[in-house]
């Protein structure tokens, strides 16, 4: 009788953990499918929220747009920013050479300020 007794317990043991495995796999599996429809439907939302967005702003862009059809005839280069600017050949920079007789009027005058 003592070893029915432990038969029977060991089977009510074996059936409990079936059942609590069970139970535990179907929530596992049912949030398993309820993440994945979440997912589908966000990247659906998504999707339709970038695609209305781009109609709009494609909509409006194109409406405040001003095409000229001569536009290509008054488009030029913009300069660029690593050359320096080139002077016309007709105007040369060139230091001021101060005449000599200036000079040497400026240092007598000078001179004579200082009291020498």
């Amino acid at each position: 009788m003592g070893w029915i007794k432990v038969a029977a317990i060991a089977a009510g043991i074996l059936i409990g953990f079936l059942v609590v495995g069970s139970v535990i796999g179907a929530i596992f599996h049912i949030l398993t499918q309820l993440v994945l429809v979440a997912l589908v439907v966000g990247a659906v939302a998504v999707a339709v929220k970038v695609a209305r967005s781009r109609r709009q702003v494609s909509g409006a862009k194109a409406e405040r747009e001003v095409r000229d059809r001569d536009y290509e005839q008054y488009s030029r280069p913009l300069p660029r920013s690593d050359v320096e600017p080139a002077a016309p050949p007709s105007y040369q920079a060139r230091p001021a050479k101060p005449a000599a007789h200036d000079v040497d009027d400026e240092l007598a005058r000078l001179k004579r300020e200082m009291g020498d």
